[in-house]
């Protein structure tokens, strides 16, 4: 990333605080975002696994398809 250039999480945090509103939590984006709302909370693990077994499929699928 070029040098000055903050990251989008940093600059959501700002437009956030001078819109007003609360900042984004400690966690930053995966926390406020993606946890709760992709999958449950209670659930990481789980959502992992799925995720995981999903690109197996996708890898050996494309795997055989190329043979």
């Amino acid at each position: 990333m070029p040098r000055g250039v903050r990251r989008p999480t940093h600059v959501e945090d700002w437009a956030r605080r001078s819109a007003g509103h609360p900042g984004l939590p400690a966690g930053g984006f995966i926390d406020h975002r993606i946890d709760g709302v992709v999958h449950p909370e209670e659930y990481p693990n789980l959502a992992r696994l799925g995720v995981s077994v999903l690109v197996l499929f996708a890898s050996v699928g494309y795997v055989l398809r190329r043979q």
